[in-house]
């Protein structure tokens, strides 16, 4: 399991890093905006975030990161005994919202929950939707206003891949060894089945964007 910690206090955060890396892989960032970039671009599984940022506050740093990634967990962490502040973030859709200091014991058991029940519920869901297409995961169908898209195996698998990390960057070599694993493939192959898919996927391709040098990325 793998979670980012944003947190303005240096010395909080080098304390949080430190306890919670026994049990997870952990990324940390004193700057909100650093954190926001990393979130976008790479794989984690939990968010543990500070109310209280100077220059863009924790409820900011939570819609940014719903936008970006709209099923990852996202736990408060705050020292503000404020009860408004606390139902708020309840409201808005907060995973959970814990009072400093808490026990590193409960923070770890609150943490995997949230990242397990997400889990759950990623699997549950048969349907993944933006905007104009939809992608049936038990059919492994693909619907572009209300048109039934055929897909190659590739095509598909491309698609899968960034539908479920919408905004992340998948560099073209990651691709390729998930969907070719050992067998050598050229990235100018690769670059072929995303043009086909492109074709078919019009008007909606437009969101499929081409990082030169990088790889692809889902735009949502």
């Amino acid at each position: 399991m793998h979670i980012t910690i944003i947190d303005d206090n240096k010395d909080l955060l080098e304390v949080l890093s430190s306890t919670l890396s026994d049990s997870f892989a952990v990324e940390s960032f004193l700057e909100p905006d650093s954190g926001l970039d990393f979130i976008r671009n790479h794989n984690t599984d939990a968010i543990l975030l500070d109310l209280h940022i100077p220059g863009k506050d924790g409820f900011q740093v939570y819609e940014e990161v719903k936008r970006a990634k709209q099923n990852l967990p996202v736990l408060f962490l705050t020292g503000d005994l404020n009860l408004d502040a606390r139902v708020k973030g309840l409201e808005i859709g907060a995973d959970d919202f814990l009072l400093k200091p808490v026990q590193t014991e409960e923070l770890i058991a609150r943490i995997k929950n949230r990242i397990n029940l997400s889990k759950r519920n990623l699997q549950n869901n048969k349907m993944i939707k933006f905007k104009d297409l939809t992608i049936d995961l038990d059919g492994h169908q693909v619907i572009l206003n209300n048109q039934t898209v055929r897909l190659t195996p590739k095509e598909y698998q491309l698609l899968l891949v960034l539908s479920q990390n919408p905004n992340r960057v998948i560099h073209k070599d990651d691709l390729i060894n998930m969907l070719w694993k050992d067998v050598h493939v050229e990235i100018n192959n690769l670059d072929t089945h995303f043009s086909n898919l492109r074709r078919k996927l019009r008007p909606f391709s437009t969101h499929i964007k081409t990082l030169k040098n990088l790889g692809y990325v889902l735009r949502i």
